[in-house]
Parts: C-alpha cells; structure tokens; sequence
C-alpha cells in the first residue's frame, strides 16, 4: 500500500490488534466461566440450587459485567484499527507530499 518496508509494519501492528482482542476475549470468557461456577456453588450451598437464583444471578452477571466488558474490548479493538488507519494516510499523505517536491525539483 505505502510502500514495501512499511506494510510488513501495518500487517504486524494489526495482527497484533487482532491477537490482543482475542486474548482478552478468551480472558473474559475464562473469568465468566469461573464467576458462573462460582454461582452455581453459592446456590448449591444456600440450598437454592434449583430455584431460579442461579439462572437470575447468571443473567446478571452478563448484563452488569460480562457484556460491558465485551464491548469495552471490542471498541479498544475498533480504536486501535482506526488510529491505524489514520496514521496510514497520514503517512501516506505525507510521502505523496515528498515525492511530489521530489519529481517538481527533478523537473526543474
């Protein structure tokens, strides 16, 4: 795109912006699992196992936490793409700028 040393550098910045949003993906599913059992044994304990506390205290969960935190991640990930983008062509905008000083100065 801008040039062959510097697309090796965008290829790896956005890979790895892909690597830490699934990361941190996995991590909050990892977390969500851990709090669910955590759930599922305080009801155990309280002895409300089959009522609806569980299920209530699930749904919570995802709608207080999980669900917050997904789209925390996934619009960290969305900035980062974009502050990728905006550096791209401003780079881009720039070199064209040289090259073209470069090819009125060659003219001249």
């Amino acid at each position: 795109m801008i040039n062959e040393e510097v697309d090796p550098f965008i290829n790896a910045y956005r890979q790895s912006l892909d690597r830490q949003k699934d990361l941190a993906m996995q991590s909050l599913d990892t977390q969500r699992r851990n709090d669910f059992q955590t759930i599922m044994s305080n009801a155990n304990t309280a002895g409300m196992m089959y009522s609806n506390f569980p299920q209530r205290s699930k749904i919570q969960y995802d709608t207080q936490t999980y669900l917050p935190n997904q789209i925390k991640t996934q619009n960290t990930y969305q900035t980062g793409l974009q502050k990728l983008r905006q550096n791209i062509i401003s780079t881009s905008n720039q070199l064209k700028t040289i090259n073209d000083a470069i090819a009125e100065l060659n003219a001249g």
